[in-house]
């Protein structure tokens, strides 16, 4: 009789620790930057103030079919690596937030990523004889 018992109880267990396949819930995977990406436009704004006076302060778009065009592919590995203008520079991409580490200098910009699409958000101000020096650009991407 306890035999039957513990075979009935190791069977039971058995069943009750498996699942179908269907019934198992996956969380989606987070779109991945690794792959090459194209740049197509960008949104630029330069500014220039001193003492509270604007200086200079302009906006502009460009494209890839732009004539003065200086955006170039970019290139993320799976070991953590981006490659661009043959320049290689440590990074990692969390949380819409991509961070850049070139000669110990440690950059944090936002980033959007989905299968086919990124967004860059570059934006930097300095500080420079008295004058204060603000560039935001956000560049569009295509996967290739």
């Amino acid at each position: 009789m306890k035999k039957a018992l513990y075979s009935l109880l190791a069977v039971s267990i058995i069943f009750a620790s498996c699942k179908k396949e269907e019934d198992e819930v996956v969380a989606p995977v987070a779109p991945s930057i690794v792959g090459t990406w194209s740049p197509t436009s960008a949104a630029v704004n330069y500014s220039a103030s001193m003492a509270g006076m604007i200086l200079m302060d302009t906006s502009y778009t460009t494209t890839s079919s732009d004539p003065e065009w200086e955006f170039t592919d970019v290139k993320f590995t799976a070991d953590g690596q981006m490659i661009m203008d043959g320049d290689t520079i440590q990074y990692s991409y969390s949380g819409n937030v991509l961070t850049t580490t070139e000669d110990g200098e440690t950059e944090t910009n936002t980033c959007t990523v989905t299968s086919t699409d990124m967004v860059v958000i570059l934006n930097d101000t300095e500080e420079e004889d008295g004058m204060t020096l603000t560039s935001n650009v956000t560049i569009n991407h295509i996967r290739q």
